[in-house]
């Protein structure tokens, strides 16, 4: 007899506005896929830890960009503490991107509490995200990051 064992993960759906071209944002994802960005409790307070922003080689179409993306324990446990993809989506006639994270949690999320602290971290990384892709599109300005 098997025991069927339900999936306590939470899953996440964020989206935010952010200003940036697509070119922009593929030169960031690429950049940082060789050089994860290294965040601390207070780039993302709503964590309260230590993380590694590990991305994927971005897949590209006209007005998208598509990339999956890792949330790693900062330290010597590594665990996964969040994956899913990152959607970047231009508007036709507007220089504003639709940014969505749609994942899940890598650990169980059995309270209201702990799943509104999730897609609160979510938030957090995507304004993250968008600050950063726009600090790095401006010439000699870039944001410097806890490492």
């Amino acid at each position: 007899m098997q025991v069927a064992t339900a999936s306590k993960d939470a899953r996440i759906s964020v989206e935010t506005a952010a200003s940036a071209n697509l070119e922009e944002v593929c030169r960031w994802l690429i950049e940082r896929r060789t050089d994860p960005l290294r965040l601390d409790a207070q780039d993302l307070p709503a964590l309260g830890q230590g993380v590694r922003l590990v991305l994927a080689l971005p897949l590209t179409a006209r007005r998208a960009v598509l990339c999956a993306v890792w949330l790693l324990g900062d330290g010597d446990e590594s665990a996964c503490v969040l994956s899913g993809q990152l959607r970047f989506v231009a508007h036709p006639s507007s220089s504003e991107l639709m940014v969505t994270f749609r994942g899940r949690t890598a650990m169980a999320m059995t309270t209201a509490v702990l799943y509104r602290r999730a897609h609160h971290v979510v938030g957090q990384l995507l304004q993250l995200i968008a600050e950063s892709i726009s600090d790095a599109a401006l010439p000699g300005r870039q944001r410097q990051i806890a490492i």
